[in-house]
């Protein structure tokens, strides 16, 4: 039985373009919110999940592992 996942269409570019804006738009404010933070423990907890999604917004955009889809090679088998 096929995947339903496996044969949807990839990513057109403006779906990628908007979604890694967002991922990188909330890494943005939580580093801003990351500095009005006063305690250390709470600048580096803030400032990880800043990094966390900024790199899931660059692999959005890349199309990058969580994001990838595996072309399945043998589909006419």
């Amino acid at each position: 039985m096929p995947s339903v996942v496996a044969d949807r269409p990839r990513d057109c570019t403006s779906c990628r373009i908007v979604g890694s804006i967002g991922l990188v738009g909330i890494g943005g404010y939580l580093a801003n919110v990351a500095w009005q933070n006063k305690t250390f423990i709470g600048k580096l907890t803030i400032s990880t999940m800043s990094l966390a999604f900024v790199s899931l917004g660059v692999a959005r955009y890349k199309q990058q592992y969580p994001f990838n889809r595996k072309e399945e090679s043998n589909k006419n088998a």
